[in-house]
């Protein structure tokens, strides 16, 4: 055992408690604390804990409060129903998915205290001294040794800190924005996780504790002060190293407000899409009338040209064959025709969630020596939102940084908040005018005609490193949804900033003209032997690239088809995909069991019923996924484009797609077939409403 940990707990204090009234029963012998001085009065300290089954009892002082407190905790050996595939099993998966290791204190009273713990034996009580040694340990054991490197540590939702060690070989933490220059990112760790496995040091504080502890040395448990001091935050950690259970106590103010985003959303929102329709005509003239026409047209041609399942009902639906894939180069060459997309070259890194992608990126925009250029649908305005807009205000004093963002999407956004969202967060600026303010970060806003928008997400770093997929700057992609990006370098690099200059071009008097004469400047990047073909595939007015291609990959398969989207709208792409059943593919699908949209939610209700009548497999991912991705056969596309018809026809949208095997298999392995593995398939039909028919229909207008 450690010196150091031997040397904390012989510094140990018996903290007597004190009846308050006139009782009958008798005060419960007091817990053990391994003592240390906190001079913050706002810290939360536990001074007696007890527990009774899944009862845990805290007794915890506030300032100069002392306050009884008790928790339930989870059942240790809690598991999901493993063999079926009903309804109620999913609502396990989905409340087991979205669940911490929490327990919620609530207050009781003295009187109640006393009574619930009467004859309860303690368990000690860890000091804040201790907690931040047994973290600090915990933390140099993952930490790379080498210099320049360090880990991420992201803390319930709350913080990420920075690891890594000095030139002197001691541990350093700092927070990730704060990271010096220099240093990269080579791991990301959720610390719920880490401490979760880290069995092994949690028993020998809790052994050590124990065997000094009299007379609590039958009980494996122990209870850490966190130093925590946010109503919402997490003051105290329970550990069982019998059971392997770490359950982390989070205590809620009694009462709550909510702040109202400045100016509201309503009144900002009619005036952005006013200002769209005028100044719309101003920045693009030709565009505007286009989007319309488009808009026009496809609404005709969907009502003369329906396509519905219900005339395949009669045809069986046959086993899955065997069947070879569709030729690759043969496709290719078809894509050639049907993209009016040139093949392109490069790399790709699938980042997977945000603990992987916002690590990397915040490395990259510190290491930026030219420029950083963003476009995205959203740029919120909550608490991690602030923190990247932080970074890129204090990199545009030494190098162009340029954000364009849609209107409609931020402004929306702006009145949405993270379920995570730490309480003490109260400052919701306009983000734009924010990231403005001080700096020389040039901020442009999409204007939004006809209500479509650029639904485009794309970041590029000194022209040379390009970030494309389903995530916008925000809580909910740092820490809520499960979502991917991939790290693109090479030539293809070169067409996606092409890409942005002409948009950055486009929101400005007489854009679209300005854009159509733009002339990119030579490439800065050229292809190296390890690179693979990769091409970009668009959605823009007049030029449906995304659906096209798909609609074509879907007819063509022969193999398999295996698809990952939140919104399943389009007729068209539910009718096909009924078709390639037919012919013996093996389609699968996934759609998380809640979306970012209660219309689309009730809409994929009716989706999904309709896909399960055709003998597609449907897997419910138990958490929010904002994943765009689909492999067909040997051919995968991905990026920003849902299957509604905003996406497939009217908003601006960029996915890349490949057929090179190696970038095939690394998405199959690093997405599809883990998430496969956590969705919950389903054999029966979800229950309907008699709504659903009227939110299907709203939701093929999106």
């Amino acid at each position: 055992m450690a010196k150091s940990v031997i040397a904390a707990l012989i510094t140990l204090s018996v903290i007597t408690g004190c009846a308050s009234g006139p009782v009958e029963l008798e005060t419960p012998q007091p817990s053990i604390v391994i003592d240390d001085t906190v001079v913050d009065t706002s810290v939360l300290l536990a001074e007696q804990a007890y527990i009774n089954d899944n009862q845990l009892f805290i007794q915890f002082r506030h300032q100069s409060d002392t306050i009884d407190s008790f928790a339930i905790l989870p059942e240790p050996d809690e598991t999901m129903a493993s063999g079926s595939s009903t309804t109620l099993y999913l609502q396990q998966a989905i409340d087991q998915f979205n669940d911490l290791p929490l327990a919620q204190l609530t207050h009781i009273g003295s009187e109640q205290w006393i009574e619930q713990t009467h004859g309860l034996k303690p368990f000690p009580v860890a000091s804040v001294a201790l907690w931040r040694e047994f973290r600090d340990r915990l933390f140099a054991s993952i930490t790379p040794q080498e210099r320049g490197t360090g880990i991420v540590v992201e803390f319930l939702k709350q913080e990420e800190l920075f690891f890594y060690f000095d030139e002197s070989g001691l541990l350093q933490s700092v927070t990730l924005q704060d990271k010096p220059a220099g240093l990269s990112t080579s791991d990301t760790f959720r610390f719920s996780e880490l401490l979760s496995d880290a069995t092994t040091l949690l028993s020998e504080y809790i052994v050590a504790a124990k065997g000094i502890a009299q007379p609590a040395a039958d009980t494996p448990a122990l209870l850490f002060n966190t130093g925590d001091t946010a109503d919402y935050g997490y003051p105290f950690i329970y550990a069982n190293h019998h059971t392997g259970q770490v359950v982390f106590l989070r205590r809620d103010p009694e009462d709550t407000e909510c702040c109202d985003p400045e100016g509201g959303m309503l009144p900002q929102g009619l005036g952005h899409i006013t200002r769209s329709h005028v100044e719309g005509f101003l920045r693009q003239p030709i565009g505007s009338v286009a989007r319309l026409f488009t808009l026009v047209s496809h609404k005709v041609v969907d009502t003369v040209t329906p396509k519905s399942v219900i005339v395949l009902q009669a045809q069986p639906i046959p086993p899955v064959s065997d069947s070879e894939p569709m030729d690759p180069e043969a496709w290719e060459l078809e894509l050639n025709e049907l993209a009016y997309s040139p093949l392109s070259q490069g790399s790709i890194e699938y980042l997977v969630d945000g603990e992987s992608f916002f690590p990397r990126l915040i490395d990259a925009i510190q290491s930026a020596e030219e420029s950083i250029d963003i476009r995205l649908y959203i740029f919120d305005n909550d608490d991690y939102a602030l923190k990247i807009a932080n970074l890129l205000k204090q990199r545009s004093k030494d190098i162009r940084v340029r954000i364009l963002v849609d209107g409609l999407g931020t402004i929306s956004a702006a009145s949405a908040t993270s379920s995570s969202m730490p309480e003490d967060y109260e400052t919701r600026p306009k983000i734009v005018r924010y990231m403005e303010t001080d700096s020389n970060v040039d901020v442009r806003i999409g204007l939004n005609p006809w209500l479509t928008g650029d639904h485009t997400k794309t970041i590029l770093v000194d022209k040379r490193i390009a970030y494309l997929g389903g995530m916008n700057i925000g809580r909910e992609y740092r820490y809520d949804w499960h979502d991917l990006m991939v790290e693109l370098r090479g030539p293809i690099v070169d067409e996606i900033q092409t890409n942005f200059e002409k948009a950055w071009l486009l929101q400005s008097f007489l854009g679209d003209i300005r854009s159509t004469f733009y002339r990119p400047d030579d490439p800065v990047n050229q292809p190296l032997p390890d690179h693979i073909p990769i091409r970009l595939l668009y959605t823009k007015p007049g030029d449906s690239q995304i659906l096209r291609t798909q609609l074509a990959a879907i007819t063509r398969a022969r193999q398999r088809i295996y698809i990952q989207n939140a919104y399943f709208t389009s007729d068209d792409i539910i009718y096909e995909l009924a078709q390639a059943r037919r012919r013996g593919v093996d389609v699968r699908i996934i759609i998380p069991y809640q979306s970012d949209s209660g219309i689309i939610n009730r809409s994929n209700v009716r989706a999904i019923n309709t896909m399960l009548d055709n003998g597609i497999r449907v897997f419910i991912y138990p958490g929010e996924s904002h994943i765009k991705g689909a492999v067909y056969d040997g051919w995968i596309c991905l990026g920003s484009a849902n299957f509604d018809q905003l996406s497939l026809r009217m908003n601006k949208e960029l996915n890349i797609a490949t057929s090179s095997p190696s970038a095939v298999q690394g998405f199959l392995n690093e997405v599809m077939l883990p998430d496969f593995e956590k969705s919950v398939e389903l054999k029966e039909q979800l229950p309907k409403k008699w709504s659903d028919f009227l939110m299907e229909t709203i939701a093929d207008q999106l």
